[in-house]
């Protein structure tokens, strides 16, 4: 009795190994049986039709460091919430669905599960990503300069002008506040910075790209107005020795706002 039932778990063993699928064949599978385009396809698509739903099913850790298709109705739904967020999206069965991810390893079985739900107009973009934005096409990124607490490093716009510009959108965790322009002048004998910037972080860490640039002294700190983004830095410039300059209304906006400052 014992040999037989070691027999039968043997062979129920060997069975369910045997049932098992490799990831790279159930892919092979799939991308069998959906729609895939590339990226000239994908591009016409959007041009025709603005509003087709792009479905970006990568992690939002990739997007921020890599960034997203800035055409259509381009929408972030992870691909482990796709079955719970898609209905945000796409209320009909045939409304237009394109999914994608880096290198399409992801999104051909988003575009599978998407049609076993029900939807019936579902493509899968298999370029992915990585090709769009090798191709120069638009893309949009929540932080251009992941090392460091600014959204993007300055560059010199005319000879000894430099500009950290900022992201054009409100303050995030991605762009750290930095949601204005920074900018310096690099004179003969000193340095002169337009705005102070949106926190003592953002005020030292533009500082740090400045050093990287010249050895001179920060003497002047210029605020444009007494908007947050454009002074909360000051106490930084100030700490370094530097004078701040303000429009006199905007001087008394700010003593105004002292204790909410």
């Amino acid at each position: 009795m014992k040999h037989f039932l070691l027999v039968f778990f043997f062979f129920i063993n060997t069975f369910v190994h045997s049932a098992l699928v490799d990831g790279d064949k159930m892919l092979e599978t799939v991308n069998k049986e959906i729609v895939n385009i590339d990226t000239q396809q994908l591009k016409e698509i959007l041009d025709k039709d603005p509003y087709t739903v792009l479905i970006d099913v990568r992690t939002r850790d990739e997007i921020v460091q890599f960034g997203a298709i800035h055409r259509g109705q381009n929408k972030h739904v992870p691909r482990g919430y796709l079955e719970f967020q898609i209905g945000e999206h796409a209320v009909n069965e045939d409304t237009p669905i394109i999914v994608y991810c880096d290198r399409s390893r992801r999104s051909p079985l988003a575009a599978k599960t998407l049609m076993n739900m029900g939807y019936t107009n579902v493509k899968n973009y298999a370029d992915g990503f990585t090709k769009w934005k090798e191709a120069g096409l638009p893309y949009t990124i929540s932080d251009q300069a992941p090392e460091n607490a600014l959204y993007s490093n300055p560059v010199e716009v005319i000879k000894g002008v430099y500009s950290a510009i900022g992201a054009t959108q409100p303050a995030s965790y991605e762009n750290s506040g930095h949601n204005n322009n920074l900018s310096f002048i690099v004179a003969d004998d000193a340095v002169v910075v337009f705005n102070a910037g949106g926190s003592y972080l953002l005020a030292e860490t533009m500082h740090d790209k400045i050093k990287e640039i010249t050895n001179l002294p920060v003497k002047y700190v210029v605020l444009e107005n007494a908007q947050g983004h454009a002074m909360l830095g000051s106490n930084y410039w100030k700490e370094q020795g530097a004078v701040i300059i303000a429009h006199a209304y905007a001087a008394k906006i700010i003593k105004k706002r002292n204790e909410d400052i």
